[in-house]
């Protein structure tokens, strides 16, 4: 597995992660827990193309079909009786289910083998070196809420620099918008994005069947829009709840953003 590394070569210090403590719901412990919030997840596509985006001579099917071939290998080492070592971390497997005497059989009906993961010690060496701010109930039921248009792979973290809400004119392959609560859900007519240019009054619908991203922090979409210099609006509107149960009526959300 990794080993860990000398400080000098970790790196400038990572963004805080935000943490929520609350009251235990387990039977019988009266105390608290804290649990990670606004960390978002990002899959291997987004991995192979941040690598090519920083070694142009890398091809990121290339990437991602070497990685899906090497994720099958480890698969079947898994089964064939191997612990897999993967950099990262290695693999293990753990008998599950209770024995009532000493020379018990093993029975599928009653008892299982569980996967572990157990992380390498460089792995765990980047994780607590990460700050950690706490944010209270009260901070996180009234905390505001962004939003913002990007162009980037990447959300936005903590540290980032860039301005909110712009984009240059022109021609994009895709655009983001991140914040919270976005999810696209229910098939009335107003589910989906709109783009709108203030200047010219033009729109332009996206339904939720477009999206390349739909997730509560995330919309990505392709679009053919020339954006012209000036104020746009972007109009979000679901019937979305956080538990998943659909409003009758769409909700709308506005986010103003500004081409350059």
């Amino acid at each position: 597995m990794d080993k860990e590394l000398p400080k000098s070569a970790l790196g400038p210090k990572p963004p805080r992660s935000f943490i929520r403590v609350s009251k235990s719901n387990l039977p019988g412990y009266k105390g608290y827990r804290a649990s990670v919030i606004f960390r978002s997840t990002i899959d291997i596509d987004t991995i192979a193309e941040r690598i090519v985006a920083k070694i142009g001579n890398f091809n990121k099917e290339t990437l991602v079909t070497s990685f899906d071939l090497i994720k099958k290998e480890i698969y079947k080492a898994v089964e064939d009786g191997f612990n897999v070592d993967f950099g990262f971390g290695r693999t293990e497997i753990t008998p599950n289910g209770s024995f009532e005497y000493l020379d018990e059989k093993f029975d599928s009906k009653k008892h299982t083998l569980v996967p572990n993961l157990r992380p390498s010690p460089q792995l765990k060496q980047r994780t607590a070196r990460i700050p950690v701010e706490n944010i209270t109930l009260e901070t996180f039921a009234n905390a505001p809420r962004p939003a913002y248009v990007s162009l980037k792979i990447e959300p936005r973290t903590v540290d980032s620099t860039e301005p909110y809400n712009q984009l240059p004119a022109g021609l994009h392959p895709f655009i983001s918008i991140y914040g919270s609560r976005l999810t696209l859900m229910g098939d009335l007519p107003g589910v989906g994005v709109q783009l709108r240019c203030v200047a010219t009054g033009e729109e332009y619908f996206y339904p939720s069947s477009e999206m390349s991203v739909n997730s509560s922090n995330r919309l990505c979409f392709l679009t053919d829009i020339d954006f012209t210099p000036g104020e746009w609006e972007a109009v979000i509107g679901s019937q979305y709840t956080p538990t998943y149960h659909l409003y009758k009526k769409e909700r709308y959300g506005y986010l103003t953003f500004t081409v350059v």
